[in-house]
C-alpha cells in the first residue's frame, strides 16, 4: 500500500505524484536540449535563407549541413520522444486519469492534458517525418526538412514547458484529491506497465545528449520507483 511522500502544500503526497514529478525533472533536461538543437538548427537553416518565390523558375535551397554532433543529439532526442516521452510517461499519466475518472473525478478535469498530449504527438509525428527527411532526402528538400524539424521543436518545447508546471500544481493535486492509498498504489503499478521500472537508460541517453550539445549535467536526484 502506498503511503504519502511529499509535505509540499500543493502536493497532496501521493507516490504517483512523486513518481510523475521525478520522469519531469528529466523532461526539463530535454526540453533544454531541445531548445539547444533547435537554436542551432535555425543557424544552418535561417528562413532568411530561404530560396526566392517569385523568380519564375526553381530555385534550390543553400545545401545545409547539419554539424556532426547536433545530428547526433538530434537521433537521441527523437529516439527519447518517441520511446520515453510518449509510451513511458504520456500513457501513463493517461491512465492515471482514467483511474481517477473512476475514482469520482469529472471526466472534464483533465480533458486539457490528452489534448496538449496529442498535440504534442502531433509535433512528434512531424519531426519524426523531418527526421527521415534529413537523413534520406536529397539537397533540395534536406534544406526545409532541417526548417520543420527545428519549428516543430520550438513549438513542443514552448508548449510542454508549461504543460508541465500546470500538471505538477493543478493536475496531480486535483486528481489525488479523489484517491485512497490503494488507488494510488495500483496507479504507481499501472505505470510500471508503459515502460520499464528504471529509467536509468534513458537518462543515460539524456546525459549523452547534453555532452553532444555542451550543455551542462545537473545532478539526478533519487529515483521515486
Amino acid at each position: 500500500m502506498a503511503r504519502k511522500v511529499s509535505k509540499d502544500p500543493v502536493d497532496k503526497g501521493w507516490q504517483f505524484e512523486a513518481l510523475f514529478k521525478h520522469e519531469h525533472l528529466l523532461g526539463e533536461r530535454i526540453f533544454a536540449c531541445g531548445d539547444e538543437i533547435a537554436k542551432r538548427l535555425e543557424a544552418v537553416a535561417p528562413p532568411s535563407a530561404a530560396p526566392p518565390l517569385d523568380a519564375g523558375r526553381w530555385v534550390s535551397p543553400p545545401v545545409v549541413e547539419v554539424p556532426d554532433k547536433v545530428r547526433r543529439a538530434m537521433q537521441y532526442f527523437v529516439h527519447l520522444l518517441n520511446h520515453f516521452a510518449d509510451q513511458v510517461h504520456l500513457l501513463a499519466e493517461e491512465t492515471m486519469l482514467e483511474v481517477a475518472v473512476a475514482c469520482g473525478m469529472p471526466a472534464g478535469e483533465g480533458k486539457w492534458v490528452k489534448n496538449q498530449h496529442d498535440q504534442a504527438r502531433a509535433y512528434w509525428n512531424s519531426l519524426n517525418v523531418a527526421w527521415q527527411r534529413i537523413l534520406t532526402g536529397d539537397d533540395d528538400d534536406r534544406w526545409f526538412a532541417v526548417v520543420d524539424f527545428y519549428r516543430s521543436t520550438q513549438a513542443f518545447v514552448f508548449l510542454f514547458k508549461y504543460h508541465a508546471v500546470r500538471e505538477n500544481d493543478w493536475m496531480y493535486p486535483t486528481a489525488g484529491a479523489f484517491f485512497d492509498p490503494t488507488d494510488d498504489a495500483q496507479v504507481v503499478n499501472l505505470a510500471s506497465h508503459f515502460g520499464p521500472v528504471d529509467i536509468s537508460p534513458f537518462i543515460w541517453m539524456v546525459g549523452q545528449m547534453e555532452q553532444l550539445l555542451g550543455l551542462p549535467t545537473p545532478p539526478e536526484p533519487p529515483a521515486s520507483k
